[in-house]
């Protein structure tokens, strides 16, 4: 059941236009850095200094950014979709009415939506490592406090920032599968979500949320800058794992309760 939902996903318009938008992404990036050799000023964002001549430092400054809109948003709509619109199509009726159980249909659907939330990260930095060594090869990098960073463990870094990354991701598309049970709407699921990450990022940017600051799903995004120390940093890794497992939780459980109660008219 869960390869057929992996096959569903992968025969969607919106699951190629997000992995699109994350793949042009880091090529842009690039393309504007060779053109106008300029790019983020040293300290606005971490390793900056180093990005006109070491193309390691591409995939970890466009993860850096992607992660406050582009991420969010294809995983969003993505997710928005899971179930509403099976519900829009009249295809779900059809589906449960061949001895599919609906907890199996809902885990198989949540099951493809974490799987997304792995890829497309993975898509971003990996082309971001391509697109970089093509410019200007691989250097070791200079991490925070002058520690060097060899260019084997600079990769191993770039591939588990994507792998932590995509913890916050599916907690955010928890949230949007809930939406996507409770309003069968998956436009809505979708802006929902991304509403969702706009507004905790204000509430964390102008202080409101006080002392609950450090547990908001959007904070979970930057833990795998800590990898980047030395020593490691572990524990707000730590903190972002289990906080996103904790919103995945909840959300998949309140989906799950709101999806086998419902009443499939079409």
């Amino acid at each position: 059941m869960i390869r057929w939902e992996l096959y569903k996903l992968l025969r969607q318009r919106r699951t190629f236009l997000g992995l699109g938008a994350t793949a042009l992404v880091p090529i842009f990036f690039v393309a504007a850095i060779e053109i106008t050799r300029r790019g983020p000023d040293a300290g606005e964002v971490p390793f900056a200094a180093q990005l006109l001549d070491n193309g390691l430092v591409v995939p970890l400054i466009t993860l850096g950014f992607a992660t406050f809109v582009l991420l969010p948003l294809v995983v969003a709509f993505v997710a928005g979709d899971s179930i509403a619109g099976e519900t829009s199509a009249g295809t779900l009726k059809t589906i449960l009415g061949r001895s599919v159980g609906r907890t199996e249909l809902f885990l198989s659907k949540a099951a493809a939506v974490a799987v997304y939330c792995l890829v497309a990260p993975a898509v971003l930095v990996g082309v971001g490592l391509a697109a970089g060594y093509l410019a200007n090869g691989f250097e070791p990098l200079a991490g925070p406090g002058g520690a060097l960073i060899s260019v084997s463990r600079g990769i191993a870094l770039v591939w588990s920032g994507a792998g932590l990354v995509a913890l916050p991701l599916a907690g955010l598309a928890a949230f949007a599968i809930f939406l996507s049970a409770a309003t069968q709407n998956s436009l809505g699921s979708g802006v929902g979500a991304v509403v969702l990450v706009l507004l905790l990022r204000l509430a964390s940017s102008l202080g409101l949320a006080g002392s609950l600051d450090p547990y908001l799903l959007t904070n979970q995004f930057e833990a795998w800058l800590n990898l980047t120390r030395d020593p490691i940093n572990w524990e707000p890794i730590v903190r972002s794992a289990w906080v996103s497992l904790l919103w995945a939780i909840a959300f998949l459980t309140a989906a799950w309760a709101i999806f086998v109660r419902r009443d499939i008219l079409s």
